[in-house]
């Protein structure tokens, strides 16, 4: 995404800049007492569990604030636009995913196959949580174009090409020590996701008794891709 525009670039850095600095104020530069923790807080929990919970009612910052027992105005304060509360909402995601790993990550010593495997089970455990369901229901909301995202919703796009840099990181580190190809590695790592989110809407659907299967055989053909 960052290769995009300039203004992408720029707002992915500033992105992550910004993500190990605790929010202490809100969108109109006041200084968020208790109270306003509490409530952007709340805002932010609502959100995500709108975007998780599967119905027929879409979500929109109104509905957010209603849920949340507050009006527009208080998400305005707290976020400033939709665009604020998006990447906000990313934000938290990131930082409930990221803030759980502590320390350095440990060398690995499994096999091609276990670590190909691990990445498809981590992948899959994600998009199951309400945190994946509600990223993957928040990218659904946005622009089918990425180019468009940028242009109408700039900091959440730098939000999403953010979580994409964890991904690359995460992949590059259960590939890390095996001597393959570095392009089938990278091509791997584009599709892994891809697929895996594929096989999850077939479990939404209720397609379940063969999915374990399919695993296993994404698995053994992306190993002997790159073998």
């Amino acid at each position: 995404m960052t290769s995009e525009s300039p203004q992408a670039a720029r707002a992915l850095e500033q992105w992550l800049v910004a993500v190990p600095t605790p929010v202490t104020t809100s969108a109109a530069g006041t200084r968020l007492n208790k109270r306003g923790l509490e409530t952007r807080a709340r805002l932010l929990e609502v959100a995500i569990r709108c975007l998780a919970e599967e119905g027929s009612e879409p979500v929109s910052a109104n509905r957010v604030a209603k849920e949340a027992g507050v009006t527009w105005g208080t998400v305005q304060h707290q976020f400033g636009d939709l665009d604020g509360l998006w990447v906000a909402v990313i934000t938290e995601i990131h930082a409930r995913s990221w803030g759980e790993i502590p320390g350095p990550w440990p060398a690995l010593s499994g096999s091609l196959r276990e670590r190909v495997e691990g990445a498809i089970d981590s992948v899959w455990i994600y998009l199951d949580t309400p945190e994946g369901r509600a990223l993957t229901a928040l990218r659904t909301l946005l622009p089918p174009r990425r180019s468009d995202i940028v242009a109408e919703y700039p900091r959440t796009a730098a939000a999403f090409a953010a979580r994409e840099h964890d991904w690359i990181q995460g992949f590059d580190y259960l590939m890390d020590g095996l001597d393959l190809d570095p392009v089938k590695l990278d091509q791997v790592r584009c599709l892994l996701p891809a697929a895996v989110r594929g096989l999850g809407n077939e479990r939404q659907l209720g397609f379940t008794s063969d999915l374990d299967v399919a695993r296993r055989t994404l698995a053994e053909a992306l190993v002997a891709f790159l073998t």
